[in-house]
């Protein structure tokens, strides 16, 4: 369907984002987590006193598009590379990668320094990047469909 494997991916990282969002403000509004993911991702760029004011859902919502985008282009070509059998699987692989990867290193120093979270805001997290590969493993076939064979 689509021939541009950049354009594609980013518009894929976008809709998994989407769906990410959706399970972590879900969970937000149940109190399940007291954050949201783009303040934990304005950490690396704001002071702990801003990280509750509007500002921050902005810029943090500016670099989670921006980094979705990028990771959508990787899932496009890795899917690319390493075929697309088990893409199930191959999508919560992903989508854990993406958590620990972010999460485990990047993001989580700043974060815990600045809002510390309680263990249940964590498994929010896991179950939100769980639900973030499936999404990529879900819309990937949208875009790259299998070829019909001729009977």
């Amino acid at each position: 369907m689509y021939k541009d494997k950049v354009i594609a991916g980013i518009i894929l990282g976008l809709l998994a984002d989407t769906v990410k969002l959706i399970t972590n403000y879900t969970m937000f509004h149940f109190n399940l987590t007291k954050i949201t993911f783009w303040q934990i991702t304005a950490t690396r760029f704001l002071k702990k006193d801003d990280l509750f004011q509007p500002i921050a859902y902005l810029i943090g919502g500016i670099a989670d598009i921006t980094i979705t985008s990028i990771i959508g282009i990787s899932f496009i070509y890795l899917i690319s590379y390493i075929g697309r059998e088990y893409l199930w699987v191959k999508g919560i692989g992903f989508g854990m990668t993406i958590w620990v990867v972010l999460f485990g290193t990047l993001l989580g120093q700043s974060a815990q320094k600045k809002l510390p979270q309680e263990p249940l805001a964590i498994i929010v997290t896991i179950i939100a990047h769980f639900v973030y590969g499936l999404a990529f493993a879900f819309f990937y076939p949208k875009f790259f469909p299998l070829e019909k064979r001729d009977s």
